[in-house]
C-alpha cells in the first residue's frame, strides 16, 4: 500500500471519528448566556484596566513611532534613529515625552502610519491611533466573519480572550492589532483566490514588523507564486515609497548595523524569560554575561548554538512536513492557522501583544476543528490560546515563560492536526536534509553566540542602569553616561565609588581629560547646552552644543552643532573667553571628533551609513581627507602623545576597535567579537576606555579597559 492510500484510509477513519465525537458532545442551552456574560466581564476589565488608563497616558511605545514621524516632519534626517543617544536628544528638543525613547530594531517603514498623526500633540496622536486600533480590530473580526463559520458572538469571545496581548497592544499603542488585520485581510483574499492581494496584505504586514516575512515560506512549499509575486511587489513597493520619504541612508544602517544583530537576538532583554523566546531561553539557560546573566545553567556556547539549531528545525520542518496534505478537509485553514505561532516561535522576542495575531489563529483553526467534527479538540485549543495570553504575576513571569509554553502547545496541536497524526513518519524520509540544517545552524549560531573576548575587560559598576556610555578620564576618575530606568544621568567612577552628577535634563555625552579634573557633560532640554562640572565649585553653562570631547591636555574643547539637516564641529579654548569658532563646516556633515593637544580636530562624517575621516589644522583651518583609513569608521581618539588614533570600523555588521600609528599606517585590531565597540578614550597612552555591547544587546553597552599594544 502507497504512503498517500495510507493517507487517504487515515483521513476516512478520522472523520467518522470525528463524526461520532461531535454526536457524542452535547452542549448545554445556557452556553450562549455564558459566553455574553464572559464577554461582558472582559469588555468592563479592558475599559477599566486598558482604555482608560491608555486614554490619559502618554507613557508607552507610541511615542518612539510618533517621534520618528515628527523628526520628518519637521525636515530633520531619521538616519541616525537607531543611536540611542541620538533619539533621546532629538525627544528631549521636540518635548516629545518625559522619560526614554528608542526606535531600533524597527524598520524604516513602520514610520509610515504614524505620518499623518503627526498634526496633533504626542497624546491626541494616540487617543486617535486608539480609535484606529479599535476600529481595524473590527475590521479584522469582520473579514474573519466573511472567511469562517462562526457568528458574531464566537468571534469576540475568542477575541476577548486574548486577555494579556489586547491589553499591552492598547494602552502603550502599538501595531500588533493593525498586522492582525492585515493577516486576516490577506487570508480574506486567499479565499477568494485574490491571491496576488493576499501577497500584497503579508507585505504590508512585513513593513511594519519583519517577523510575517515568514509567510513566504507557506507559499514556496505550496508553490503559489501568485501570492508570493504579490509579496515581492509590495515589498519593493512599500521600500521604494519608504526610501522617497527617509532617503538611503537609514535603510543602508537598518539592513548593516541593525538587522544583523537584532535578527540573532542580540536585542532588548537578552536573558529575560519575559520575552518568551527561544532565543532568550537557550541564551538564559546557556550563556553567560558578567551582569545580566552571571549564573547560567552551564555556559556553554556550543550547547545553546545546538539547541538553537535543533529548535529552529524542528519548528520549520514540523510546518513543511504538515502542510503538504491536501486531502485533510480544511487543511488550508489549518495551514494559514499554523503560521502566526509559527512566525512568534521563530521570532528573536515577543513580547505580550506580539501575540494579538494568534486571534486570527485561533478563530481559523477552532472553525476548522468544528467544521471537521472535533469539537473537543478544537476546545483544547481555546484552552491553551487562552492560558497563552492569560496575564500572570510579573514575579513569575522571570522564571516561567507561560506565553512561550502556550504558543509552542498550540502550534504544536495544529500541526498534530495538519499531519493527522503521521508528522513523525514523514519526518523519517527527511532526516538528512534537517541534519544538514542541525549542522549549518549550530555552526553558524556559534559564530555569532561566542561574546566572551571582552568580558575580562569588563570594569564594574554597581548601579541598576541599563546602559553604560561615552566613557573618558577625568584626572583620575572616569566619567561615563548611564541610562536609567527613566532618564541619562553623568555619573563619575573613582576607586569603585559612583558619584550622581545628575542635573534637570538628560545627560546624553560627556568629555574629560586625564590632565584635569574638569568634567563636561551635554545637558539635553528643549537645546542642548555643554555644561562644565567642576571637582568643587559651581556649575557653569559653556555654549550650545552636544557629543562634545576635551583634548588630552584639557585645553581645547571640541563638540558638535547640529541644526536639521546641517552638522558642524566647533572648537572652543577652555582657557579663553573667546566665543567657539566653526572647525569642521556643514559640508563634511560632521558626525564624533577628537582634538588634539595643538586643537587640530579629526572628525567622522559624511554619510551616517558610510562615514570617513577628515582632519583640520589648528593653524591654517585646511581640511584634509584621510582617505588612507579605510571607512565605514566613526569614534576617532587621538592618542596623549598624538601618534596614534583609535577608531571603530564596521566590519560585518558590526563596528571593531582598532588602533592606527599615524606616522607609517601600521594597525591593530583589539576587538573581533559580532557585537560593537565604540566610543574609545585614552586613559594613557598605554590604556583604552571604550563601550560594548558584547552579549547585552545592541547598544545597551556597558565599560571596559583594554591595554593599547606597543
Amino acid at each position: 500500500m502507497t504512503g498517500a492510500s495510507e493517507s487517504r484510509q487515515s483521513n476516512k477513519l478520522n472523520e467518522v471519528e470525528n463524526l461520532r465525537e461531535a454526536e457524542e458532545l452535547q452542549l448545554p442551552a445556557s452556553l450562549p448566556a455564558i459566553e455574553w456574560c464572559v464577554i461582558a466581564i472582559q469588555a468592563v476589565f479592558f475599559i477599566w484596566l486598558t482604555l482608560v488608563p491608555g486614554w490619559r497616558s502618554l507613557l508607552s511605545e507610541f511615542p518612539n513611532y510618533y517621534l520618528a514621524a515628527e523628526l520628518y516632519h519637521q525636515g530633520i534626517p531619521v538616519d541616525r534613529s537607531y543611536e540611542w543617544a541620538w533619539f533621546q536628544r532629538q525627544n528631549d528638543h521636540l518635548n516629545v515625552r518625559d522619560g526614554l525613547v528608542s526606535f531600533a530594531p524597527n524598520p524604516p517603514s513602520s514610520i509610515i502610519p504614524l505620518l499623518p498623526f503627526t498634526r496633533l500633540s504626542p497624546l491626541a496622536a494616540k487617543r486617535a491611533w486608539m480609535m484606529c486600533t479599535l476600529v481595524l480590530l473590527a475590521l479584522s473580526l469582520l473579514a474573519l466573519r466573511q472567511t469562517t463559520q462562526l457568528g458574531w458572538r464566537r468571534l469576540i469571545l475568542i477575541t476577548s480572550l486574548s486577555t494579556l496581548p489586547l491589553r499591552v497592544d492598547f494602552k502603550f499603542a502599538r501595531y500588533y492589532v493593525l498586522i492582525l488585520f492585515l493577516i486576516s485581510v490577506a487570508y480574506y483574499a486567499a479565499s477568494r483566490n485574490k491571491r496576488l492581494s493576499s501577497g500584497l496584505s503579508w507585505s504590508a504586514a512585513a513593513a511594519m514588523k519583519l517577523f510575517p516575512a515568514i509567510s513566504v515560506i507557506l507559499f514556496i512549499r505550496k508553490r503559489d507564486w501568485r501570492a508570493l509575486s504579490g509579496f515581492l511587489v509590495g515589498t519593493v513597493a512599500l521600500v521604494s515609497i519608504s526610501i522617497a520619504l527617509f532617503g538611503m541612508d537609514v535603510h543602508q544602517v537598518f539592513v548593516r548595523e541593525v538587522l544583523t544583530q537584532a535578527s540573532r537576538g542580540d536585542w532588548l532583554g537578552p536573558y529575560s524569560l519575559y520575552q518568551n523566546s527561544f532565543i532568550t531561553l537557550w541564551s538564559r539557560f546557556f550563556l553567560f554575561e558578567p551582569q545580566l546573566n552571571p549564573a547560567p545553567l552551564v555556559n556553554s556556547p556550543l550547547i545553546y548554538s545546538l539547541l538553537m539549531a535543533l529548535t529552529v528545525t524542528a519548528l520549520v520542518f514540523g510546518f513543511l512536513l504538515s502542510i503538504q496534505n491536501d486531502d485533510l478537509p480544511h487543511a488550508e485553514a489549518l495551514r494559514w492557522a499554523s503560521l502566526p505561532p509559527l512566525m512568534l516561535l521563530l521570532s528573536t522576542y515577543a513580547s505580550a501583544d506580539h501575540s494579538c495575531i494568534l486571534i486570527f489563529s485561533a478563530i481559523v483553526a477552532i472553525d476548522a476543528l468544528l467544521a471537521r467534527g472535533q469539537p473537543r479538540m478544537a476546545f483544547a485549543l481555546l484552552i491553551i490560546y487562552m492560558l497563552a495570553a492569560a496575564p500572570i504575576p510579573n514575579k513569575m513571569t522571570s522564571y516561567l515563560p507561560h506565553r512561550l509554553v502556550g504558543m509552542t502547545a498550540f502550534y504544536g496541536l495544529l500541526l498534530h492536526n495538519l499531519s493527522n497524526g503521521m508528522l513523525w513518519r514523514e519526518a523519517k524520509r527527511w532526516w538528512i536534509l534537517g541534519l544538514l540544517s542541525v549542522i549549518g545552524l549550530t555552526i553558524s549560531n556559534y559564530r555569532t553566540a561566542n561574546h566572551a573576548e571582552d568580558f575580562n575587560r569588563r570594569v564594574t559598576i554597581s548601579t541598576d542602569g541599563y546602559r553604560f556610555a561615552n566613557p573618558v578620564p577625568v584626572g583620575n576618575s572616569v566619567g561615563l553616561t548611564e541610562m536609567l530606568r527613566g532618564k541619562y544621568r553623568p555619573i563619575l567612577l573613582s576607586n569603585g565609588i559612583v558619584r550622581d552628577l545628575s542635573s534637570s535634563g538628560d545627560a546624553l555625552s560627556v568629555a574629560g581629560s586625564p590632565a584635569s579634573d574638569a568634567f563636561y557633560s551635554e545637558q539635553a532640554e528643549r537645546t542642548s547646552l555643554l555644561i562644565k562640572i567642576p571637582a568643587n565649585g559651581v556649575r557653569e553653562t559653556i555654549t550650545e552644543g552636544q557629543d562634545p570631547v576635551l583634548s588630552s591636555n584639557g585645553k581645547w574643547l571640541a563638540f558638535i552643532r547640529e541644526d536639521h539637516e546641517s552638522r558642524s564641529a566647533w572648537l572652543l579654548a577652555t582657557d579663553s573667553a573667546e566665543a567657539p569658532q566653526v572647525v569642521v563646516p556643514p559640508t563634511e556633515q560632521a558626525i564624533d571628533v577628537t582634538v588634539t593637544n595643538d586643537g587640530d580636530v579629526i572628525a567622522a562624517g559624511g554619510k551616517v551609513s558610510d562615514p570617513h575621516l577628515v582632519r583640520v589644522n589648528h593653524g591654517t583651518g585646511e581640511v584634509v581627507s584621510m582617505a588612507e583609513i579605510g571607512h565605514p569608521v566613526r569614534y576617532p581618539a587621538i592618542s596623549p602623545d598624538g601618534k596614534r588614533l583609535a577608531f571603530s570600523r564596521r566590519e560585518a555588521g558590526s563596528w571593531h576597535l582598532f588602533i592606527r600609528t599615524l606616522a607609517n599606517g601600521s594597525e591593530w585590531q583589539l576587538t573581533h567579537a559580532p557585537c560593537n565597540a565604540i566610543s574609545p578614550a585614552w586613559e594613557s597612552d598605554h590604556s583604552l576606555l571604550y563601550a560594548t555591547d558584547c552579549g547585552r544587546g545592541v547598544g545597551l553597552s556597558a565599560l571596559a579597559r583594554v591595554a593599547v599594544p606597543q
